[in-house]
């Protein structure tokens, strides 16, 4: 299993942070049966990279896309409100779904670059 740290949203637009575990299943043909397993396919339209500079931190952004992003390197702090915090360190990953109203806060923590690669619906 995998988990994927996700922003969400309550029907008044409250941003909170919640997570989804990612399942991994065997295939019925001769190829998918010899690896260890795949989840279900995701619509992926565009991949980037992105590197937060030490000390960067975001104003408070509404996602206008859905974004799945793979922490590669460094430190990384999501707040979607002051009590609702998770660090994410290189191979965790979060999912930022498009949502009117919706908002979170990037940080980078620690003395390092957060480099991040994006894949956006």
């Amino acid at each position: 299993m995998l988990e994927v740290v996700e922003l969400l949203s309550d029907e008044a637009g409250s941003p909170s942070l919640g997570s989804k575990t990612v399942g991994f299943k065997f295939g019925d043909h001769a190829l998918l049966q010899n690896m260890s397993g795949m989840s279900e396919p995701t619509d992926c339209r565009r991949m980037v990279f992105v590197e937060l500079p030490v000390g960067f931190k975001s104003a408070n952004r509404s996602p206008d896309i859905d974004q799945t992003a793979v922490v590669l390197s460094g430190s990384l702090r999501i707040m979607a409100r002051e009590d609702d915090v998770r660090h994410l360190e290189a191979g965790q990953i979060f999912s930022v779904p498009k949502a009117a109203g919706s908002r979170h806060m990037l940080e980078v923590v620690g003395e390092v670059p957060v480099r991040l690669m994006v894949l956006q619906a």
